[in-house]
């Protein structure tokens, strides 16, 4: 299964900096496979540690003593040398945020001599000063297009990027094929697990129980990680976000929790989803910040849960949420199901290509379901369910904000018309 986050390994090793990697990512997205995969390719020797399953591995690093720890490495894996040619070994460290007294050691010591690479591995998020001279890399569910490669069916890409590029209509028979092939990744989603069930049995009759474990790992992790009281408030915004999102307006409401709910009660539960990864937030933009959004995404009033409270929130990945809604609705999804199916796709297409968006609405009721930044300029995105994109939405939005040209994302087939860029489903990778 071929990510495309594997060229950024290779760039790291091409590069040599002497710099740890360190992969995040939420339970699930396929950090380990990944390293693994890497090595495999490129290093003889790969030697590997998990600190969650392995948590006696942890008194290999209890020593202050450099040399003690370097004895201890050699031996615990065997090696009977320590000057090494460069491409013989690779050390992985897996979910290293169970024990941050490892993470201080492996920033203090020089292991070059044993292990000229080193990639760190963690599902909970690290301080800014525990990944001081570390290359970051954060892993995302698969992409459309990646998902196409999975199935062998990679020779659609080419022809997706080609078109999107040119503005021109695909041949319609390939465009209700790639429109089936997409209906079929919204249920079963770009989670690896739940990929590598579909492939084995060629059917997606057990997908939704690999969603459901997952989502329920989910849980797990969050009642290991927190206090009670914590625990209890992230638990019950993440199951929130099913009602949320089977609203007309998907804006986030304390409300569907339960009665009495305020963001100053749950604000810090969403901040401590958001860091790991659980969940993806889009803050609203306003009529002021649209005037220079650059200064205005990147600013830490931006950033801040505790200052904007005018957002929406969505799951890590579509199929989890597809799983969740076929669970509440039955298979046959309504219009709006459909819809929040379809944001949340994108939602996690923007960003995996770590792309600043948001969402805007006036007081008129015109509603944009994404803005994103791409090179310093702004898009807006609208999504809609079937081939209709008839909307005033843009033309009032334009009266805000300039923008290059706007996105329409829909079951249409490429076009270019009045500053309009037309794209169907499956080509939202390209953006």
């Amino acid at each position: 299964m071929k990510r495309k986050v594997i060229d950024e390994l290779i760039n790291w090793k091409i590069q040599d900096s002497g710099k740890p990697i360190l992969l995040t990512g939420a339970k699930g997205v396929g950090k380990t496979y990944l390293a693994y995969d890497f090595a495999k390719a490129f290093f003889e020797r790969i030697c590997y540690i998990n600190f969650e399953r392995e948590p006696k591995a942890s008194g290999i690093f209890a020593s202050q003593d450099m040399e003690i720890i370097k004895a201890q490495l050699m031996d615990h894996f065997h090696l009977e040398q320590e000057v090494i040619d460069d491409k013989a070994r690779v050390l992985i460290l897996d979910e290293i945020s169970c024990n941050s007294e490892v993470l201080y050691r492996i920033k203090k010591m020089d292991l070059a001599s044993i292990f000229r690479f080193i990639i760190i591995i963690s599902s909970n998020p690290l301080s800014p000063e525990d990944t001081v001279n570390m290359q970051r890399l954060t892993i995302y569910p698969l992409e459309f297009d990646e998902f196409l490669r999975a199935t062998s069916n990679e020779w659609y890409i080419e022809s997706i990027i080609t078109h999107f590029n040119m503005d021109s209509k695909i041949p319609e028979i390939v465009h209700k094929e790639l429109l089936a092939l997409h209906e079929l990744y919204l249920k079963i989603g770009g989670m690896p697990g739940a990929v590598n069930e579909y492939l084995n049995l060629n059917s997606t009759v057990n997908v939704s129980e690999q969603h459901s474990f997952l989502i329920g790992s989910y849980h797990d992790y969050i009642h290991r990680d927190n206090s009670d009281s914590d625990a209890l408030k992230m638990n019950q915004v993440f199951d929130s976000l099913i009602f949320q999102l089977m609203k007309e307006n998907k804006k986030f409401q304390y409300k569907l929790i339960r009665k009495g709910t305020t963001h100053s009660m749950y604000k810090d539960a969403i901040g401590k989803l958001c860091d790991h990864n659980y969940i993806i937030k889009c803050n609203r933009i306003s009529n002021e910040q649209l005037l220079n959004p650059l200064t205005s995404f990147q600013s830490e009033e931006w950033q801040s849960i505790e200052a904007n409270t005018n957002f929406k929130l969505y799951l890590p990945d579509t199929g989890m949420l597809h799983t969740r809604l076929v669970e509440e609705q039955g298979a046959s999804l309504i219009l709006n199901q459909k819809k929040a199916l379809l944001e949340n796709y994108v939602a996690c297409s923007l960003q995996s290509k770590n792309y600043l968006f948001a969402f805007w609405e006036s007081e008129s009721m015109a509603k944009v379901d994404f803005l994103f930044l791409k090179e310093n300029e702004l898009y807006p995105v609208e999504i809609f369910e079937g081939e209709n994109t008839r909307s005033k939405s843009i033309s009032i939005l334009k009266q805000k904000s300039d923008f290059p040209y706007a996105i329409k994302i829909s079951a249409k087939n490429f076009e270019f018309a009045n500053q309009i860029k037309y794209v169907p489903y499956y080509a939202v990778f390209c953006l």
